[in-house]
C-alpha cells in the first residue's frame, strides 16, 4: 500500500487470485488488520477478507479503521520493447495519480530496442497506441517504437477525447 497525501489514505491496485486477504504492518503478522464482518470496518487481528479474483483497488484509512476494495482497471505496458508481447512475464502496471483522476504512471520502466503498446488488464480487448507518433493515445492504434534505456511513462486520460502518453528517459 501506498501513502496518498490527497486523501490521507493507503491505497494500492492490485491483481487479487480467489481466497482471503488482510493487512499488515511492516510486512509483519504482528499488526494485522482484518474485517469481521467484511463491512468496510477494519478490526486488529480480525477476520480474512474474502475476496474474487480480479483487479482491484484497496483504500485503506487507519485512522478511522475502515477499508473500501472495488474492482478497477489496470493499464500495463507490453511489446517487443518490455516483455516480447507477454510471452517473457506479465505487462509492467501502471498505477494511478490519486490527486489527478484519469493519469497514470509507471516508473523506472526498462525499455528495450523494439514496440510497445498499453493494455488494459493484461487483454488486448483495449489497447493503445500512436497512429502518426504525435503524442496522442489511439486505441488499436500503430506500435510505438521503444529506444533501449529507463523510462518514467505517463498516460493521461483526463480529457477523454484526446488521450496522451510521455515517455521520459531517466
Amino acid at each position: 500500500l501506498l501513502y496518498d497525501s490527497c486523501s490521507d489514505t493507503l491505497r494500492s491496485v492490485v491483481k487479487l487470485n480467489e481466497g482471503v486477504w488482510k493487512i499488515l504492518q511492516n510486512n509483519d503478522w504482528d499488526v494485522n488488520y482484518g474485517s469481521d464482518g467484511a463491512d468496510g470496518t477494519l478490526q486488529q487481528n480480525g477476520a480474512d477478507i474474502p475476496v474474487t479474483l480480479g483487479y482491484y483497488e484497496i483504500i485503506v484509512d487507519i485512522n478511522n479503521l475502515s477499508y473500501s476494495i472495488e474492482k478497477t482497471d489496470v493499464y500495463g505496458v507490453v511489446g517487443s520493447g518490455y516483455n516480447d508481447w507477454g510471452g517473457a512475464g506479465p505487462d509492467f502496471a501502471f498505477t494511478p495519480d490519486y490527486c489527478n483522476e484519469g493519469v497514470y504512471y509507471a516508473y523506472n520502466v526498462t525499455l528495450l530496442d523494439g514496440e510497445i503498446k498499453f493494455i488494459l488488464n493484461n487483454d488486448w480487448g483495449v489497447n493503445y497506441g500512436d497512429t502518426g507518433l504525435d503524442g496522442i493515445l489511439d486505441q488499436d492504434g500503430d506500435n510505438i517504437p521503444s529506444v533501449a534505456g529507463v523510462y518514467d511513462i505517463m498516460l493521461d486520460f483526463s480529457n477523454s477525447s484526446v488521450p496522451t502518453y510521455t515517455l521520459t528517459a531517466k
